[in-house]
């Protein structure tokens, strides 16, 4: 395994800036001293995930989730400290290299040798559209469509040769496991077994890639489309590869969204190349037609509005409901910009410009509500009595619940423009949908209720004497000189059974290193019970006037409260003695008793 320095080690803690780090995952926004968002690591509405500029630390009061720097990078892209401390140092330019032994260990996992497989497959499709007489035809397809060579270098699109064998050679000459890239999607065994052959085949080539930008998957598009085969086709699910987690163009465009505060899901990634490429930067789209947790967590975490763009027809508008619905139920501000019928936002792109998209369809979005409404007026005919009471209760069983007192003065408004009926008839049916949902959700989930109770209750469980060990050990962590001068004084005093171990694990840590350096003594800690504690020590507000007097009254109070748990213990085995006619036994307990209740006064 690489040995790093300390010294190297802190220099890039030092050098990295986690507000910074932070922001390309998380949406932040100041409130006083801190920054907060919606904690990566935990589902939640409401942002509990506060990080401190001044100490260089993060911390969720929700799930508990808490470090620097280094330990975000570790949690958050599930890296090895040694791999988390080479990315950093690669962020601020610092390049390290990995010992030969840990970049061996890498090597030898799956999911690494699947995502090397992929950056190859990438580059050997990338070199045939653009350097070889067998991708000129793709090639000239591509620039027809408009993109341009330094488009198509930028998003990485290729070429799969005919030929069915032939990313399969390269893999085996390269040293790849053919039933290991079978596994990731790249082959297929042949039926009886006499070697393997390629999935994709004679088609344009669009890499897919994860958060970090790394390609793990394909989708395919035929060339002719007069062909009998499918006109795209896409790798399937591997261990690198689930659509459920994966949005397109997250890579790119999560920095202009959060920039812009706004981001827009589109349900086929060709619609986020063609707005990409005209300049709208802050577009993604899911793989499928189904938005998952994953994708909502991920598009909170970038942005509070999101604007969806589906295709005009009646599959575009059933995917829009269906985000629309997950998305404001998730919190966030919805709206949704409709395409004329049947065409999609690549076609409208192509056929009337980036500029005309802009103005005609992004700018001019339906709010959630007017969208709901226009959804179920797709096909009625409200000039009939029928379909206007139908369209009524449709709309209204969506909304009722969902509208505030404004919102249900404008939804009654356009309803009664759209279909003649009364207000106060409109108003009546609004109030009977409410009640009808109040009556479906009547039995509150008890499961949820349950959370609510404990959290509460955990909060309000915190007793004088957590935060005095907090306090303290917030002092401790930050003075080595502090720690040695009341080592002896405390080791008895502590509490808690993981401030204790903290305590000792901080005396080992200061045995090692001269200076304090809470940093790195929390990267050190492999309990993540024993780390929390740690950073939420050291996020603890403390006085920097008066530290000695602040120390002094968190050791009088641990004081205190051990004099009244040995005065309880004695007054129990008191009474036990008498019980057993052990007079003698039960006055001198009494006796000592009454010695540490007057200690318990003077202190």
């Amino acid at each position: 395994m690489t040995r790093i320095s300390d010294d190297t080690i802190e220099e890039i803690r030092s050098g990295t800036d986690i507000v910074d780090l932070i922001s390309e995952y998380v949406q932040l926004s100041k409130r006083g001293k801190n920054w907060f968002g919606l904690c990566p690591f935990h589902e939640e509405n409401s942002p509990s995930f506060s990080v401190s500029e001044d100490k260089q630390l993060f911390h969720c009061f929700g799930c508990g989730a808490s470090g620097n720097a280094i330990t975000f990078m570790m949690d958050m892209e599930n890296r090895s400290f040694i791999d988390s401390i080479l990315k950093l140092g690669s962020r601020i330019g610092m390049e390290l290299e990995a010992s030969t032994n840990d970049a061996q260990t890498t090597k030898t996992s799956s999911n690494q040798q699947m995502l090397k497989a992929y950056t190859l497959a990438a580059n050997f499709y990338s070199h045939l559209l653009l350097n070889t007489i067998e991708g000129e035809k793709a090639l000239e397809y591509l620039e027809n469509r408009g993109f341009t060579r330094d488009q198509i270098e930028q998003y990485e699109i290729g070429w799969s040769p005919v030929q069915s064998d032939a990313l399969s050679s390269l893999l085996t000459r390269q040293g790849f496991d053919l039933k290991e890239m079978e596994t990731a999607g790249l082959c297929f065994q042949k039926e009886d077994g006499s070697g393997y052959f390629d999935r994709f085949r004679g088609r344009i080539m669009f890499p897919i890639q994860d958060d970090n930008g790394m390609t793990i998957a394909f989708s395919g598009r035929r060339l002719e489309d007069s062909s009998s085969d499918a006109k795209y086709i896409n790798s399937p699910e591997t261990p690198i590869f689930e659509k459920s987690k994966v949005l397109f163009n997250f890579h790119r465009a999560r920095l202009n969204v959060r920039k812009s505060g706004k981001v827009i899901l589109f349900e086929g990634f060709m619609d986020t190349i063609a707005a990409d490429r005209g300049g709208i930067g802050n577009t993604v789209a899911v793989m499928g037609t189904a938005l998952s947790s994953h994708h909502i967590v991920k598009l909170k975490r970038m942005a509070k509005k999101v604007v969806i763009c589906c295709d005009g027809d009646s599959a575009g508008w059933g995917a829009a409901k269906r985000f629309a619905d997950s998305l404001i139920d998730s919190g966030m501000d919805v709206l949704v910009a409709t395409l004329p019928d049947r065409m999609d936002p690549d076609d409208f792109i192509a056929q009337q410009g980036v500029d005309a998209f802009t103005e005609k369809i992004l700018d001019q979005p339906l709010s959630y509500i007017s969208f709901v409404a226009a959804y179920y007026r797709r096909d009625k005919n409200l000039s009939i009595d029928h379909d206007i009471k139908q369209y009524v209760h449709e709309v209204f069983n969506e909304l009722a619940h969902r509208c505030s007192p404004i919102e249900k003065d404008l939804l009654i408004q356009q309803l009664h423009s759209e279909t003649h009926a009364s207000k106060e008839s409109l108003g009546q049916e609004f109030t009977k949908s409410i009640a009808r949902k109040a009556k479906q959700t009547r039995v509150a989930d008890p499961v949820e209720e349950s959370r609510s109770v404990s959290l509460t209750s955990a909060t309000a469980n915190r007793t004088e004497t957590d935060r005095a060990e907090q306090l303290l050990l917030a002092h401790l962590l930050m003075d080595a000189d502090l720690f040695e001068e009341k080592r002896a004084e405390l080791q008895d005093l502590f509490v808690r059974d993981d401030v204790i171990k903290i305590f000792f694990k901080l005396a080992a840590f200061y045995e090692q290193y001269d200076l304090p350096n809470y940093q790195r003594f929390a990267e050190m800690l492999e309990d993540r019970q024993l780390k929390k504690i740690v950073m939420e020590a050291i996020l603890t507000e403390r006085s920097q006037e008066h530290t000695g007097q602040e120390v002094e009254d968190c050791i009088r109070h641990l004081k205190r409260n051990q004099l009244k748990r040995l005065i309880e213990q004695k007054q129990h085995e008191s009474k036990e003695a008498e019980k057993k006619n052990d007079l003698l036994k039960a006055m001198e307990l009494a006796t000592e008793v009454i010695q540490l209740v007057r200690s318990l006064k003077v202190l």
